[in-house]
This record gives structure tokens, C-alpha cells and sequence, in this order.
């Protein structure tokens, strides 16, 4: 090892840099919903208690009174009929889906060589962390990206066109960040 990486380690173990990667706070969907709180219910699973409700069914009707594609749901802005319903209350289970314990698990036995290396190639602690900042939210993003177990519910997949856990809209994948702070 070199007398600079040596160097830029014991700095490392003695000083007080900190790294935090994952969802940082601030990211949410349109309708305002935390994403750190979809991970964290993704990460572990819940169940969720849906209450009897009413929903609204969007069809077209042809010309001749017939319904556009045998009668498939299309959105409401493609709509010329539309119908309510009574949906029963239901409880929806979502299973863990463990994409941020995996990576970490993984990273306990590469981490700290990227670290290293980071801190060789970019001559300081904080130019290591960055290293490894970045290196942490790739492996996230590849996690998200790449999980495919449990796969979805037949429900989900008929409703998204595709077996893609974790990846609906990718705002997951892409909310990912790290930042290193002095303690």
C-alpha cells in the first residue's frame, strides 16, 4: 500500500466525514408522495386495508352502439361512456422486495476496496467517498432496475402491460443520491 493511501486512511479512521446514500429526502411523486416512503414499503412489504369504495369504468362505444375493443377499459380522456361500480373493501399485500439489504449486504465485501481506490485515484477521504457515494447509487439503481422477485401480482401485470417489480415509473431508480457531510 502507499505511503499516500496509507495516509488518506488513517485520516479516514480518525476524522469525521460522513457518508449517507440512498432516498434523500425531497423526492416525491407528482401527487406528492414521498419516495422514500414507497422504498422503504417496497424494501419491507405491508399490507394494505383498501375501504369499500366506488371507482369509475371508462369505455368507448362505437357508432353503431357496439363497444370499441370488445369493451376494454380506456382512459378517461378517450372515454365516451363511463359506469360506476362498487368496489368491495380488499386488502392488498405487497411482498418485501429487498433491493436496499442486497446491495448493502453485496457492498460489505467490495465497499471498502472502492473506497480505497477512491481515495488513491482522487488523493483525499472526501475524494474517496465521493467515489464510493457514486459507486453505492449505481449499485441501488442496478438493484431496482434488475429485481425481478417476487414478480408482480397478475392484477399489477395485467394492469401495467409488463412483470417489472420496482420499476412502474423508475422515479425509484432515480431518486437515488449520496452526500458526505462533516460530522
Amino acid at each position: 500500500m502507499s505511503s499516500k493511501l496509507e495516509e488518506a486512511l488513517s485520516k479516514y479512521l480518525s476524522g469525521n466525514l460522513e457518508l449517507r446514500a440512498g432516498i434523500l429526502e425531497g423526492y416525491t411523486y407528482d401527487d406528492g408522495t414521498s419516495v422514500a416512503q414507497i422504498g422503504y414499503i417496497q424494501e419491507y412489504g405491508t399490507t394494505i386495508k383498501q375501504p369499500e369504495r366506488t371507482g369509475t369504468i371508462y369505455r368507448r362505444i362505437n357508432k353503431d352502439g357496439s363497444f370499441n375493443k370488445n369493451g376494454r377499459f380506456v382512459k378517461a380522456k378517450s372515454a365516451n361512456f363511463a359506469t360506476d361500480h362498487n368496489i368491495p373493501a380488499h386488502t392488498v399485500n405487497i411482498p418485501p422486495r429487498p433491493y436496499f439489504r442486497t446491495v448493502i449486504g453485496n457492498g460489505r465485501t467490495t465497499w471498502s476496496a472502492i473506497l480505497a481506490s477512491g481515495i488513491e485515484n482522487r488523493g483525499n477521504v472526501r475524494g474517496g467517498m465521493e467515489y464510493l457515494g457514486g459507486a453505492i447509487i449505481e449499485e441501488l439503481q442496478a438493484s431496482v432496475m434488475t429485481w425481478t422477485a417476487p414478480p408482480n401480482a397478475k392484477s399489477t401485470i395485467a394492469n401495467k402491460g409488463t412483470n417489472s417489480p420496482l420499476r412502474e415509473t423508475r422515479k425509484l431508480a432515480k431518486s437515488f443520491s449520496f452526500e458526505v457531510n462533516d460530522d
